[in-house]
């Protein structure tokens, strides 16, 4: 019997925390346009823009969101083509006005949301952890230890 409670208390964190949700981190600053993500260079410089091309509709540090999403700059953040370049390399970031961050294409953005995809995995939706989620898993862990104790109680008592 200590052995099982043992068992429960060192097994169900990991349980636990494999059902959880945990904030989204980045390794670079970027944003999203035209559906590709575009890493922003850390400094601001000197660059010619031409016309205004979009501008970010979502931003969060912590989640992916549609659209043109960015994890640094604020909704309404402004996008520009670049002079000299095509939009598919690389675009300007309105840091502050008439201040400006280059951004390079980097991949496309694969980020759909639940709306948008016939996925039944809250992990690949990016979507919070529902209660009904959470009431499962606990649910499949009962089920393992009942099934773990079973185990232990024959195993016991056919030794003895």
């Amino acid at each position: 019997m200590r052995l099982l409670v043992m068992l429960c208390c060192l097994l169900f964190p990991f349980f636990y925390l494999s059902i959880t949700a945990s904030a989204t981190s980045w390794a670079n600053p970027f944003v999203v346009y035209d559906g590709y993500i575009y890493v922003v260079e850390e400094e601001a410089t000197e660059v010619k823009v031409e016309e205004k091309i979009g501008e970010v509709t979502a931003y969060s540090d912590m989640q992916q969101y549609e659209g043109n999403f960015s994890n640094v700059f604020e909704k309404g953040t402004d996008y520009y083509k670049l002079s000299g370049h095509p939009t598919t390399d690389m675009i300007a970031v309105e840091e502050r006005k008439g201040v400006y961050r280059k951004a390079e294409r980097e991949a496309a953005y694969t980020y759909r949301s639940e709306k948008n995809e016939a996925s039944d995995s809250f992990l690949d939706k990016g979507e919070p952890v529902e209660q009904e989620d959470l009431a499962l898993g606990t649910y499949l862990f009962l089920c393992f230890l009942i099934v773990l104790a079973g185990t232990i109680y024959l195993f016991q008592r056919k030794g003895t």
